[in-house]
């Protein structure tokens, strides 16, 4: 990961020497040659990172090392996004008087206008951060030589087609398992003499298949035709009742006419009511996989719920904790136990010889079955470290993985196979990877969504010409193909759509990511402040429990990249003041908030790159400066269906990719709410949805919008009251959009998109 940071920060100010000398623009007094003196140290260190990543596990004072580069790449990366963010105010200041002209044109190199900003002051405070930064950076350039690093060959990724990889060989070694928990579960299974619901765990330690075995019961046809109702529930790290009886709601599938609630907005007691009316005389089964919760009186609420089903109903809980199992009163705990050598190698060798000969294979066997006696008989790791043996076509790269020195390491159990898998990675896809901890346990994430937030973030920026959205799908693709993740949800044209990312694999993320990264979950008797304890910690997720409101207070957050909140219910008030400061924040999610109006504040994060306000079921307004966002990328607010208000300010957001869930006006161009027309500058969309208002289109407006001349467009989503006044034939024939852009109106898609007749592409 050091080595895609140092990259990074070399890549930006490579540019900034080239705009010196492209435009003849002298940067102040001595910046140019600190500048360059910087790109030098950071190019004498970049070769022996490979090295060193693998080293520090075993030697602390390379750890120490590397720690402290990284700290200085970040210091130079914020010192970047401290110049760019007062230029962006001196710019905005002056466009305010322009009526915003200046951003139809695209915001220049930080450094190279420098001189316009007559702001000496300010540029002297930049340029003695960065010979401060140098000066650091000298003794860590000099230090290097301490340790013999050894450069290695950079590694770069392999486009692989990520649809041809299953996951059956999770499935190897567990069919008598499979057979003795259905006994189990199936014991005293009779309508006579059995009362209440019966809890069977599954206890075992992370990667040993847990969820696997629950999900080949699960689909199993014979066992599930004893019962009338089947419900999965991934229960998340941080327990909420509420959100488990949420999910069970929604599987349970309950029609319209039964019930006339909103699972997003009902509170706990009416959705434990709901699903108990549903239920009764009926026989269900019950998944909670990867519980860690073991408090007693969170469960004796659910459970009852569940008195009125029918007897046979059963509960299967999967988790590592022995202390679960005895809180849920289970009758029978299933102890789940390590493979054998012989289906670890099963499992290894159908992973590693995809698309090898019969002579080769055998060549391999026997390396290959002293590698699986490594894996300690957990089915992910054999699986990681044969998708990992895929890519080594030599017995000698076969040889390096078994000899390696990481098995030796004293790590949590399956960390040392994900640790060989992980530096055997190119510098860049270890970056992305490592930025995976953000995300929550057993959450579905989307493969797009993800990809923009390695965008967001920086981590997709290339040297050579490409696409950054192509780069990402290439670093997605090579993380699918060394199994980091799992249970893909497939679309028809074969592509993947969303995915999960084991337990095991995201612990090992944080591992990683160590004081990066801080999951934070506030309950309602907490005080409200935050306080980061590390200046090092770049990603903040707070979970908010029932009843807890946002902190007033974020203390020591100056240097966050991305903050997420989720399951929130604070009003504006609650909200910290100090989210305003925070220059570096690239990504801003609270999606699912309880929030009414949007706080003003955030229009001062002028590096923000993607504000995400889905399901924000009580949002009625944006901030009316919202257009001061001008690096915003993705703005999305889909299912807040309370926001009928949009500024009219959005349509100065040049920067914009994505843009859904906008109520836009099309009838009249408004003087204070977003109109058809202010889609004029938006000339980078990709993906636009439209909540249409209004009782007929102005021509004008439609026009106004030019859209089509907006040839990155690959999907147009309308909809709206289509009322008699307004037809959708007469919509798409006025706002006429390229031939190539997919169109769905009212959820219908009326034409699939063509390749582009010109020869630019779709992407960055």
């Amino acid at each position: 990961m050091s080595d895609a940071l140092v990259s990074a920060v070399l890549q930006q100010l490579t540019t900034i020497i080239y705009e010196e000398v492209e435009q003849e623009v002298k940067l102040l007094t001595g910046m140019g040659k600190e500048i360059k003196r910087l790109k030098g140290n950071l190019e004498s260190i970049h070769a022996l990172l490979d090295d060193a990543e693998e080293r520090q596990m075993k030697e602390r004072s390379i750890k120490i090392w590397l720690e402290s580069l990284k700290e200085v790449c970040y210091d130079m990366e914020d010192v970047l996004d401290e110049w760019n963010t007062a230029l962006l105010k001196l710019q905005l200041d002056e466009s305010d008087q322009k009526n915003f002209s200046f951003f139809k044109g695209k915001v220049c190199c930080p450094f190279f206008s420098c001189l316009c900003c007559g702001q000496v002051g300010h540029r002297c405070g930049i340029a003695l951060k960065i010979k401060d930064i140098n000066e650091r950076l000298d003794g860590i350039a000099k230090n290097k030589d301490n340790y013999h690093l050894t450069p290695r060959d950079v590694r770069q990724p392999r486009r692989v087609e990520s649809t041809s990889f299953t996951e059956v060989s999770n499935l190897h070694g567990r069919d008598e398992d499979k057979k003795n928990l259905i006994d189990s579960l199936l014991c005293g299974n009779s309508d006579e003499g059995e009362s209440g619901v019966k809890t069977i765990s599954i206890v075992g330690m992370g990667g040993i298949g847990k969820t696997a075995l629950a999900q080949l019961v699960y689909n199993d046809g014979a066992f599930m035709a004893h019962f009338d109702e089947k419900i999965w529930v991934c229960v998340t790290e941080v327990f909420d009742l509420s959100c488990v009886a949420k999910a069970i709601f929604m599987a349970l599938e309950i029609p319209n006419n039964a019930s006339n609630i909103d699972p997003d907005s009902a509170p706990l007691q009416k959705l434990l009511e709901e699903i108990c009316k549903f239920i009764e005389g009926k026989k269900f089964f019950l998944v909670l996989d990867d519980v860690w919760n073991d408090g007693s009186e969170s469960w004796e609420s659910l459970n009852q719920a569940f008195k009125p089903a029918a007897p046979g109903s059963r509960i299967l809980v999967t988790t590592r904790k022995d202390t679960v199992a005895k809180t849920m009163k289970s009758f029978r705990v299933f102890p789940l136990e390590q493979l054998s050598e012989d289906v670890c190698w099963k499992i290894l060798g159908q992973e590693a010889f995809v698309g090898r000969g019969e002579e080769q294979c055998k060549n391999l066997e026997d390396i290959g079955k002293r590698i699986a006696q490594k894996c300690g008989g957990l089915p992910l790791a054999a699986k990681t470290i044969g998708s990992m043996l895929r890519f080594k076509k030599t017995r000698e790269e076969w040889a390096i993985i078994l000899s390696s020195e990481i098995w030796k390491l004293k790590l949590e159990g399956i960390f040392a196979p994900l640790l060989l898998s992980y530096l055997d990675l190119p510098s860049a896809v270890r970056r992305c990877f490592s930025y995976c901890s953000t995300f929550r346990k057993g959450v579905k994430i989307g493969r797009e969504s993800l990809i923009r937030q390695w965008m967001a973030q920086g981590y997709l920026n290339s040297s050579e010409n490409a696409e950054m959205e192509i780069i990402g799908d290439e670093y997605f693709e090579c993380l699918v193909a060394r199994s980091f993740f799992q249970d893909f949800q497939i679309l028809e044209d074969g592509s993947i759509w969303t995915f999960k990312i084991h337990d095991i694999v995201l612990d090992f993320a944080r591992f990683l990511m160590g004081d990066e990264f801080v999951l934070k979950e506030v309950h309602p008797e907490d005080n409200l402040r935050i306080e980061l304890s590390s200046e090092k910690t770049h990603h903040l997720s707070v979970i908010l429990a029932e009843n807890a409101c946002f902190p007033t207070s974020l203390v020591g957050a100056e240097k966050l990249r991305s903050l997420s909140i989720f399951k929130s219910d604070y009003a504006e008030e609650g909200f910290p003041e100090e989210l305003g400061k925070l220059m570096h924040l690239k990504l801003l999610d609270l999606s699912g908030s309880r929030l009414k109006i949007l706080p003003k504040a955030i229009c001062r994060l002028c590096n923000l790159q993607s504000l995400l306000l889905q399901r924000c079921f009580l949002l009625e307004r944006l901030p009316g400066k919202i257009g001061k966002l001008v690096n915003l990328r993705y703005l999305i607010t889909t299912g807040s269906y309370a926001l009928t208000y949009y500024p009219k300010g959005i349509g100065r957001l040049t920067s914009l990719r994505k843009l859904l869930g906008i109520v836009v006006c099309c009838d009249h161009n408004d003087d204070k709410k977003f109109s058809l027309g202010d889609l004029e500058n938006l000339c980078h969309l990709r993906f636009l949805g439209l909540r249409v208002q209004g009782r007929q289109i102005d021509t004008n407006e439609a026009r106004r919008a030019r859209l089509q001349s907006k040839m990155y467009l690959k999907d147009l989503n309308l909809d709206g009251p289509w009322d008699s006044e307004i037809e959708k034939d007469e919509v798409f024939e006025v706002l006429s959009p390229p031939s190539h852009t997919d169109v769905t109106f009212g959820g219908n898609r009326i034409r699939p998109g063509a390749p582009p007749s010109s020869t630019g592409s779709l992407y960055d």
